[in-house]
């Protein structure tokens, strides 16, 4: 109880000063141990070293914070979305746990500003989702689990993750079926044609490379497209006996 009322004096006392372009108050802790967070942005091309020959730099903050952000969105998710399936949660953490996604929160914060490292990193598309990792297996190393999680629920989500937009992405099965080709390299192909019968304007044929894989039917292109999508990632889901990722 005490230790709590502290921090929370310690908080206020330094909520307008900046840490890494954010104020105390949205880091939401003072951070205790710097030297972590500096380690956390050491690039392995400027590694150092300890006199025992240690190698010094973000990897293993980066291993570390990985796991701790894994477990922290699955749990957010887990609350949020109480009446979804484990494939559901699985394919939005996915998402937003993404190099792609993690990269784009990095740079927004201003940690791409501050990586060092003595090589060209800017045409590696990892790097700064490597060190938002990194950052968060700081946070977790220097002020535990719940500030760490707090940080992720009460200030990345409400900025850089849009659940409403991804909730979307995941329901649009063309988009979902057309990444997943696109990452396998698979020949994809979606022809949709005008129906001549009245409660069905259209269909939709999707193939994978000669093989038809399933026809859906719909009032509109779109509906035709998606349902037709759905029964094809069903397909593959059953195929692979739910080792698969759509």
């Amino acid at each position: 109880m005490i230790r709590k009322i502290i921090q929370s004096i310690k908080l206020y006392l330094h909520r307008k000063e900046k840490f890494y372009g954010l104020s105390i108050s949205e880091w939401g802790f003072v951070p205790g141990n710097k030297g972590l967070y500096t380690l956390a942005l050491l690039h392995k091309s400027a590694s150092r070293y300890t006199k025992s020959g240690t190698v010094l730099n973000y990897e293993r903050l980066e291993f570390l914070g990985d796991a701790v952000l894994g477990a922290i969105v699955a749990e957010i998710l887990y609350k949020f979305f109480p009446n979804k399936d484990e494939g559901f949660m699985t394919r939005l953490r996915s998402k937003i746990v993404s190099r792609e996604s993690l990269n784009i929160i990095a740079i927004k914060m201003g940690l791409s500003e501050e990586v060092i490292a003595k090589s060209d990193i800017s045409k590696n598309k990892h790097i700064y989702g490597d060190v938002f990792e990194a950052f968060t297996g700081a946070i977790y190393l220097d002020q535990g689990y719940d500030k760490t999680k707090a940080f992720i629920e009460n200030y990345i989500f409400p900025h850089y993750v849009n659940l409403e937009d991804l909730v979307y992405v995941d329901k649009n099965y063309k988009s979902r079926l057309i990444e997943w080709a696109q990452k396998q390299k698979i020949d994809l192909n979606i022809e949709t044609i005008e129906s001549n019968a009245r409660r069905s304007k259209f269909v939709c044929t999707i193939s994978i490379g000669e093989d038809i894989m399933a026809q859906g039917i719909g009032a509109s292109k779109k509906e035709a497209e998606q349902n037709s999508a759905e029964k094809v990632i069903q397909k593959l889901q059953v195929k692979a006996q739910g080792e698969i990722e759509i």
